[in-house]
């Protein structure tokens, strides 16, 4: 069965390089238009949650944050409650971009499941969400 778990790794990298590429110009690579994406549907999320969101570890998430901070696409505000909690709100750089990688992923993920049938996607949505549940 490890084979599946290759499969699931390959097209995770394949999304990954194909994404990359497509944003490149725009400073967007290294997974950061996934960060664009999860902010701009999730503004004010603290920055560990944004971090859990991406299952990125959160020191790489931190660190990859505070560049997208210095390159415009994020404002971090302190917690109205908490002042030690750091919220991350997307830029008007980053909500502009937006509709553009959402249709993006939107795109490939309808082109990748493109030879499942409805019902098939949604039996492999349950034993995903089963796989990650377990291990969560």
């Amino acid at each position: 069965m490890f084979d599946v778990i290759r499969e699931i790794g390959a097209i995770t990298r394949l999304i990954q390089t194909k994404s990359n590429a497509a944003f490149r110009e725009l400073g967007l690579d290294n997974n950061g238009f996934l960060y664009v994406i999860r902010a701009c549907e999730q503004p004010g999320m603290f920055m560990g949650e944004l971090a859990d969101a991406l299952q990125i570890d959160r020191t790489t998430a931190f660190r990859t944050l505070k560049k997208m901070v210095a390159a415009g696409w994020f404002e971090l505000r302190a917690d109205t409650t908490d002042k030690r909690l750091r919220r991350v709100y997307p830029t008007a750089q980053a909500q502009a971009v937006y509709p553009r990688l959402h249709a993006f992923e939107q795109a490939r993920s309808e082109y990748l499941l493109s030879d499942l049938t409805p019902r098939e996607r949604k039996r492999l949505t349950v034993l995903l969400k089963k796989l990650k549940a377990e291990r969560d």
